[in-house]
This record gives C-alpha cells, sequence and structure tokens, in this order.
C-alpha cells in the first residue's frame, strides 16, 4: 500500500484546522495542523509534507504571504507546492486586480477564497500533489 502523502494546514482559527483534517483525513491523507506560522515551520521540518495548505491573514495581515515567499525562497520552485486558503478583505474585493496577477506576487500555485468547497478544494490538493483520480 502506498504512503499517505502529508498535508500540512496552517491557519489560525482552529475550528478551519478541524475542518480541513476532517476532509482531507476522510480523503486518505495524513494532516497536521498549525494556528501559527511559528509551530507550522516545526511541523513542516520535522515531517517534510507533500503540500502546505495556508491562511494570509493571521497574527499579522501578512503573514501567511511572507511565509510562503520564504518557503518558495528556500524549497526553490520546483518545491514544496503551496495553496493559499484564504479570505479576501471586503475592501480588497473588486480592487482591479486579476487572480493571475496576483499569483505572479503571492508565492503560491493554487489561490483558494474561503468559504471552500469540500470539493473544490480535495480537486486542488489532486492537482497540486499530481494525483490522477476521476
Amino acid at each position: 500500500m502506498a504512503e499517505k502523502k502529508k498535508i500540512l494546514v496552517i491557519d489560525d482559527d482552529p475550528e478551519i484546522c478541524q475542518a480541513m483534517d476532517a476532509i482531507l483525513s476522510d480523503n486518505g491523507y495524513q494532516v497536521f495542523t498549525a494556528t501559527d506560522t511559528v509551530r507550522g515551520e516545526e511541523i513542516l521540518n520535522r515531517q517534510r509534507p507533500d503540500l502546505l495548505i495556508l491562511d494570509i491573514m493571521m497574527a499579522t495581515m501578512q503573514e501567511g504571504l511572507d511565509f510562503a515567499t520564504r518557503i518558495k525562497k528556500k524549497e526553490g520552485a520546483y518545491g514544496l507546492p503551496i495553496m493559499i486558503v484564504s479570505g479576501r478583505p471586503p475592501a480588497e474585493k473588486g480592487y482591479g486586480r486579476s487572480l493571475d496577477e496576483d499569483l505572479d506576487w503571492i508565492a503560491a500555485d493554487i489561490f483558494m477564497e474561503k468559504p471552500v468547497d469540500p470539493e473544490d478544494l480535495l480537486t486542488n490538493v489532486r492537482v497540486l500533489l499530481r494525483e490522477d483520480h476521476d
């Protein structure tokens, strides 16, 4: 039997961590959660996950973005895939940039806006983990 893929979820909302853990675990993934990037980085270094799912706004408005940028620099372009799952502040909702433009400066492979649909989440996880499920 193949080893379960490891996913690290970092979100300052414990309920989001629990919900993602339930969805992903029920679909065969080994899930680790952290409510801040300090603990998240400890888990990242110890467990070497296959995918990082990350919120943007935690202790600061930029915490998730800064963490993603740091991880991408360390891992390189073909290192750990990163999915951002975050809400956008209402002031930013119509701010005139496309998601493609944002992904140029957001160090993530996929951006999903909260609340996420569980099926969409799983589809994007499979894409980033390069799994072919029909």
